[in-house]
């Protein structure tokens, strides 16, 4: 299974608390902090730069700042007149909003980008959600030996 990826500021609780519940909800979208070294190769790859920016990485595109939110809201079917505001605001509060909170402004990058071919092969062990497999038990196998006497060592409801 192949996941998007909320690009995000990491350095606050805030925001990854505000980025978890967010994708909680998306479960083929994960959260991954604009600081890992994959993002930022990722960002090298497709920028040529290291800009700060709220992302979302989805199949072949980047959606970058304003396109970002219109995204999310979109998976969440916000109502179009919310989702038409919410991106209308981004670029005028994302960069008083980024000096005070963040120290720096984001970069001024709004829009839906192509991936390059460099940040894709990126890409690929970021997306990739890896399967656990799990082995079933018999669990109407009678085989298995239990010493009744040894019960005691089991803790009881009272024990705990």
């Amino acid at each position: 299974m192949v996941d998007s990826l909320l690009v995000y500021d990491g350095s606050n609780p805030a925001f990854r608390a505000a980025a978890a519940t967010v994708t909680c909800r998306l479960s083929n979208v994960r959260p991954i902090r604009w600081e890992s070294k994959s993002v930022q190769q990722i960002l090298e790859a497709q920028f040529n730069a290291h800009p700060f920016v709220f992302a979302l990485i989805e199949d072949e595109t980047i959606y970058v700042g304003a396109a970002t939110i219109r995204r999310i809201l979109e998976e969440y079917n916000a109502a179009k007149p919310l989702v038409e505001t919410l991106e209308g605001l981004y670029p005028v509060v994302s960069g008083p909003f980024g000096r005070v909170v963040h120290g720096r402004e984001p970069a001024d990058i709004n829009g839906s980008f192509s991936l390059k071919p460099a940040a894709e092969k990126q890409l690929v062990s970021l997306r990739q959600r890896q399967e656990i497999p799990v082995e079933a038990t018999d669990t109407e196998n009678t085989d298995s030996e239990v010493d009744e006497s040894d019960s005691h060592d089991m803790p009881n409801e009272n024990d705990v």
